[in-house]
C-alpha cells in the first residue's frame, strides 16, 4: 500500500476460492489479524482501466494511481 496516515498496515497473503476475495495480513505494532476481504472494485480512468489491486473501502490510494509513468522508447 502507499504510504498512509493509519496505524493498520495491511498485506495480501492470497487469493481466495470466493471470487472478488482476497486474505489479507492486518498488523498494529505485534497485534496481527487475518481477514478475508472484497476486492476493491474501483478501476482507473479511461476505457482500459486498470484495477485496483486492493481491499474494498482500503484506505487512502487506489494502487493505480501510484502506478510508475511508462515512457516509450520506440522510434
Amino acid at each position: 500500500m502507499s504510504d498512509h496516515e493509519g496505524d493498520d498496515h495491511y498485506g495480501l497473503l492470497t487469493e481466495l476460492d470466493t471470487y472478488g476475495t482476497a486474505l489479507w495480513l492486518r498488523w498494529h505494532g505485534i497485534e496481527t489479524a487475518l481477514l478475508a476481504l472484497p476486492d476493491c472494485p474501483v478501476t482507473g480512468p479511461g476505457p482500459d482501466g486498470e484495477g485496483c489491486c486492493l481491499f474494498a473501502e482500503h484506505p487512502e490510494a487506489h494502487t493505480w494511481q501510484h502506478a510508475p509513468e511508462v515512457t516509450s522508447y520506440a522510434s
